[in-house]
């Protein structure tokens, strides 16, 4: 009979479990020669994931002894079992912390948008897979190419450090087909990307786009030239600088020195606001916080508001053949309980306006423009504001929405005077208006409709007609071509009280410290900022974190259609939802009166 302690009839010796050894993460668990067997562990690779700190996930062989091989029938004792439990425990625990602590640092150091902040461990892993292919590639390039990929710092003596930022400008294309600059940024924080808007048309004061001016290519609309600016001279000469992504001031002083001209022409403002803008993201990431919060203290903004959207419905101008003299006819919902609420009042009138134009017109009438709006064949101003009063009325929104005009007057001044039958070639001169005779049309409809808003009503240089109406009227008098971003005539615009509120547009600028010093400007002037669009925009959101992080109170990004738009309005809601009780739509107060 066999001995109860033991096989052999020798003693199991007792083993004390305080002088239990731990095995080393990553190690084996019993010592080997060079007779062992290799036994593959794919136990910590049941979910299927991949970990890419997990030390023992990676088909790791585990060493079984020779002895054990002979001897693996043979029953272990009770105490002897307790240890290997014990030890396989402990492994497992520190398996599971090395996965753990891999996911911690991944979700700090890849490139996810703002708000994504419940990614699975599988997803965020597969994310930083793919961000560490792109590493390569940039890598790859930067080795072979010295032009198309810039990195290292220019000062330091820590060779480790050379590959610590790359800057790379590629063209792509804007909402209307224009080609545009985009620039990626790689810290060790990540990938950071920007698109700028463009624009075929430039304003008198704004910034200068650097185009090519190949009539053989893209109607002499390319870019090129502005990418090889970024990729051959502003890119190592700022990585030289060696300085903080959070200095903004500093780095686009910088820019604007390496540039040397008034109205950025020789580098391209495309350029340089690319860059400055990019800088702005990487900032937000480095010091911790969503961009919109980072915005807010660069500006010194204490209280976030979300801006009332300016959602275009009808156009008319030179954007449309129809008889409406003025450009847009626009939705503010200022009655709107948060913004997600003004959404949902926008879409709704949009919608019934589509569908009554279908019905009343033919379904032709209900293709947009470029900012959304409808070339609706009315023929008079008045018939316009008739239309859409009656759409608010029918939605159940009265009282919620309100109505603004973009006049766009520059289109119509004439000699001094404003023809609204400018689209009209043979137009009589003795009809046309003076600035006070214009001045009482708008007057007139203040009172008569829901309008609440003016934008561009006279010439961006008649000063005079400007100032005169805004003391006339509670309403908002909004200048946006009148200032065109330009810190010299926001200057002028508040000295002369012409309006009192401005449009802020970031490609006039050139720099984005340069949007920041025109908004500190009219808030301590007592004007409103509006945050606005172009026509040339991009389906980067920058413009939404921009208007929240102001707190402008406002934001014209034209009609809840076409992705270019509606994704900013998109951001602003998951911001909204981020900020949970404490979000603050501006509502009636757009202005910020109070």
């Amino acid at each position: 009979m066999f001995d109860m302690d033991g096989v052999s009839g020798i003693r199991c010796q007792v083993i004390d479990n305080s002088s239990a050894v731990p095995v080393a993460v990553g190690g084996s668990p019993t010592s080997a020669n060079g007779s062992d067997v290799f036994l593959y562990d794919d136990s910590s690779m049941s979910d299927g994931s991949l970990y890419a700190s997990d030390q023992e996930n990676h088909s790791t062989p585990r060493r079984r002894s020779e002895y054990r091989r002979v001897h693996k029938r043979r029953s272990r004792c009770p105490q002897q079992q307790i240890q290997q439990r014990q030890a396989a425990n402990l492994r497992e625990r520190r398996r599971m912390q090395s996965i753990n602590d891999a996911f911690e640092g991944l979700r700090a150091h890849i490139p996810t948008l703002p708000y994504e902040k419940r990614l699975s461990k599988v997803d965020t892993l597969k994310l930083a897979i793919g961000y560490i292919s792109f590493l390569g590639e940039l890598v790859r390039a930067d080795r072979n190419s010295s032009d198309g990929l810039l990195s290292g710092v220019g000062n330091t003596q820590n060779k480790e450090e050379q590959k610590k930022i790359i800057i790379r400008a590629r063209q792509i294309f804007d909402s209307t087909g224009v080609p545009t600059v985009e620039v990626d940024m790689v810290t060790e924080l990540g990938l950071f990307r920007i698109g700028v808007p463009s624009t075929d048309s430039k304003k008198i004061a704004e910034a200068t786009q650097l185009r090519d001016n190949n009539p053989a290519q893209y109607f002499g609309m390319g870019v090129s030239s502005a990418i090889k600016n970024i990729n051959v001279i502003i890119a190592p000469e700022l990585i030289k600088q060696n300085l903080e992504v959070t200095m903004q001031k500093e780095i686009d002083q910088f820019l604007i020195s390496l540039d040397g001209t008034e109205n950025r022409s020789r580098l391209g403002a495309n350029a340089i606001l690319c860059v400055s803008l990019v800088v702005a993201k990487a900032g937000a990431a480095k010091k911790g916080v969503p961009l919109y919060r980072h915005i807010s203290d660069m500006a010194g903004v204490t209280t976030i508001i979300l801006p009332v959207p300016h959602f275009t419905i009808l156009t008319g101008g030179i954007l449309s053949s129809n008889g409406l003299p003025f450009q847009e006819y626009i939705i503010m919902p200022t009655g709107a309980s948060s913004f997600a609420d003004a959404m949902r009042i926008g879409s709704e009138i949009y919608r019934y306006v589509k569908n009554a134009i279908a019905n009343k017109f033919s379904v032709d009438c209900t293709y947009v423009s470029d900012s959304g709006g409808f070339s609706v064949p009315l023929q008079s101003h008045r018939d316009a504001l008739m239309f859409l009063t009656d759409a608010i009325k029918q939605c159940g929104y009265v009282g919620k929405a309100e109505i603004a005009i973009n006049a766009a007057a520059s289109d119509m001044f004439k000699d001094g005077a404003y023809d609204l039958e400018f689209k009209n070639p043979n137009s009589n001169p003795q009809e046309y208006m003076s600035s006070d005779k214009l001045a009482e049309i708008y007057l007139d409809n203040i009172k008569e409709f829901p309008v609440c808003s003016i934008e561009d009503g006279f010439q961006f240089d008649d000063w005079s007609a400007w100032s005169t109406l805004t003391s006339r009227t509670q309403a908002q008098i909004f200048g946006n071509d009148l200032t065109q971003t330009n810190l010299r005539r926001v200057g002028l615009a508040t000295e002369k009280k012409a309006g009192n509120a401005i449009g802020l547009r970031l490609n006039q600028a050139g720099t984005f410290t340069e949007v920041i010093e025109a908004f500190k400007l009219l808030k301590s002037n007592g004007f409103a900022s509006v945050v606005v669009d172009r026509w040339g925009d991009t389906e980067d959101v920058f413009l939404a974190d921009l208007a929240v992080g102001l707190s402008t109170g406002q934001m014209k990004c034209g009609a809840p259609v076409r992705s270019e738009r509606v994704g900013k309005y998109n951001q602003i809601i998951r911001i909204e939802e981020e900020l949970g009780a404490l979000s603050k739509y501006a509502g009636k107060n757009y202005r910020g009166l109070n």
